[in-house]
């Protein structure tokens, strides 16, 4: 505030002006104290009680044959996410070179693990900042992406909760199956009926003209939704990437020799990924531990099997991640500086 706008304010008044502007951000401090503090509970849950030695023993262990496969398979994961987002950019008619897809991409993954926030996603979209009209068109990828993920998630928590009950662990169901059908049928009514709804809104002229002409692009850009040749490769890419994370769970578990089948498979796979929502603290490492650990347990699985199995799933599912947002930050920087 400059010093001719604050002559006419009384002193009281600039006092709560500069509470209401710092408190926001000691919320989202205090928020993010406790987000961690909950994580490093969790992570202390999950190793209370545990023979350190009897840890690295197991991590030695493993097969080095299933290992490298297990490998294999997070790294096919990776480039079937990197390519459906890059079938989705296509349909918005985004212009991404394959350099700037792949930086994009890693390095938002690594920011995710990193920070105890979700904001890997506003770096995504950062990438694209010198193409300002095509945003809109870039945060509709990462949202269709998300919710492409959540219907994965469904299908797979009903099939797990078909065979074991999940009521005693974390009740998916109940509310993970509601919540994706109202975004499905929002979505599908968006699809039908947003573009008429928009051109009545657009002719009350209550909004500025560029921000008409960006909604105006931004419309059109989505009417590739109702074309179902192009929603088949991100679907169809949706299903290999959660099957390749589910074969993930199962090469690791022949890896480490525990007897276990799809269902368990299944089970870390949905558990993992919901506790994994809250970004709870840095490299998420206690809410991974924690519910990697107890989707075991009722498969008569050990406490210190359990946490062997999610130390090395944490290991061999992140650490590509963060080695790609490293190089993706190395092209990033050549291409600025040249």
């Amino acid at each position: 505030m400059t010093g001719e706008g604050s002559e006419g304010v009384p002193r009281f008044g600039m006092g709560s002006i500069k509470k209401q502007l710092t408190r926001p951000l000691f919320i989202r401090n205090l928020l993010t104290i406790l987000k961690i503090l909950a994580g490093a509970a969790l992570l202390i849950l999950s190793i209370k009680g545990i023979h350190w030695e009897n840890l690295v023993a197991g991590i030695r262990s493993a097969n080095s044959t299933w290992l490298a496969l297990t490998i294999g398979s997070v790294l096919l994961g990776l480039f079937f996410k990197v390519w459906r987002w890059a079938f989705l950019l296509r349909n918005y008619e985004v212009r991404a070179t394959k350099t700037r897809l792949f930086s994009a991409y890693f390095v938002g993954q690594a920011i995710n693990i990193i920070l105890p926030l979700r904001g890997g996603e506003l770096v995504r979209i950062g990438f694209f900042a010198d193409e300002p009209k095509t945003l809109p068109e870039v945060a509709s990828t990462i949202v269709l992406e998300k919710y492409l993920d959540l219907l994965a998630l469904t299908v797979f928590g009903i099939w797990i909760s078909l065979t074991i009950s999940l009521e005693n662990i974390l009740n998916v169901r109940e509310w993970l199956l509601p919540l994706t059908i109202t975004l499905t049928l929002a979505l599908l009514a968006a699809i039908l009926f947003g573009p008429s709804l928009w051109n009545k809104i657009r002719t009350l002229s209550i909004m500025p003209e560029r921000i008409i002409g960006w909604v105006d692009q931004w419309v059109q850009a989505n009417q590739w939704l109702r074309n179902p040749r192009r929603i088949a490769p991100p679907i169809v890419l949706t299903i290999l990437i959660w099957g390749v994370m589910w074969l993930t769970n199962l090469l690791l578990f022949k890896s480490l020799g525990l007897k276990l089948g799809g269902t368990a498979a299944g089970l870390v796979l949905i558990l993992v990924y919901v506790g994994l929502f809250p970004a709870l603290m840095p490299g998420n490492i206690g809410p991974f531990y924690f519910f990697a650990r107890i989707a075991l347990l009722p498969f008569g699985i050990i406490q210190e099997q359990a946490i062997v199995y999610a130390v090395v799933l944490h290991s061999i599912v992140t650490l590509p991640a963060l080695a790609g947002g490293l190089i993706g930050l190395i092209i990033r920087h050549r291409q600025v500086t040249e």
